[in-house]
């Protein structure tokens, strides 16, 4: 892919996204939230995948997955009213299908292609699938920690005055000191939420995220925020245990 192709495909978002503005506040406000969201992603994998010394094309694919990655949010918010994916549908295929209709990546070889859609379609499943191809699997990878990147940062705002006095769920705190993180189905109250998100370090691949999730303190801000109880304590205790001895290149179970 050549930097071209990755520029048309930069004004087409940049057209395709500010086409869902309108004249309602609300509508607009969740519109701006995933262009902003987007253009922090892929700050994201980009400084990521620079990190890891890649090629100049591979550079590229990285770019244009992390613009592309929610492309089917726009579509979502505006026919259900909603970024629930439980209750309404995958944003990740449906983006795959904005991506056919308007043949975005006809410019690509068949390899990048395959690439860029099995990135976008894996980006936001609990676990990756066993087959993918070694490029594949990295371009997942990355946009998994990058994207992971931001929503840390957009959690640490939503908590930041916490109302619910909900309990955490045995199970949720179980399946994280076991290293298993937690699927959404398995989440109960607002903590069992922050518990998950908060477990996603477990799912964190690259230095250069262990990193910043460190040095921004998002473990610690969590939870802050959450009841002071023996389980969550155990937890935040795991997980950061966890996180040091991954990046001090530990292997960890």
């Amino acid at each position: 892919m050549n930097e071209l192709t990755l520029e048309n495909l930069n004004s087409w978002f940049d057209h395709y996204s500010q086409g869902f503005l309108s004249g309602n506040p609300e509508i607009n406000r969740n519109i701006q939230f995933k262009i902003d969201h987007t253009d922090r992603v892929r700050e994201n994998i980009i400084a990521i995948a620079h990190s890891l010394d890649l090629s100049a094309n591979n550079l590229r694919i990285a770019e244009l997955i992390g613009l592309l990655h929610d492309v089917g949010r726009y579509e979502q918010f505006i026919k259900y009213g909603t970024y629930r994916d439980d209750i309404s549908e995958d944003h990740a295929e449906l983006g795959l299908k904005v991506l056919a209709d308007n043949q975005l990546l006809n410019d690509l070889s068949d390899e990048e292609k395959n690439i860029v859609e099995t990135a976008i379609r894996c980006h936001n499943k609990y676990s990756l699938p066993q087959e993918l191809s070694t490029d594949s699997l990295m371009f997942c990878k990355l946009i998994r920690d990058a994207d992971k990147l931001d929503i840390f940062k957009q959690i640490i705002n939503e908590i930041e005055s916490l109302s619910e006095r909900s309990e955490s769920s045995p199970e949720v705190i179980e399946s994280i000191l076991k290293g298993k993180g937690v699927s959404y189905s398995g989440v109960k109250s607002t903590i069992d939420l922050i518990l998950m998100r908060m477990s996603w370090v477990l799912d964190i691949n690259y230095g250069l995220t262990l990193r910043k999730i460190r040095d921004m303190k998002y473990l610690e801000r969590m939870v802050d925020k959450l009841p002071k109880t023996e389980d969550i304590r155990n937890v935040y205790d795991y997980l950061n245990t966890y996180l040091e001895r991954r990046r001090l290149g530990e292997r960890v179970k």
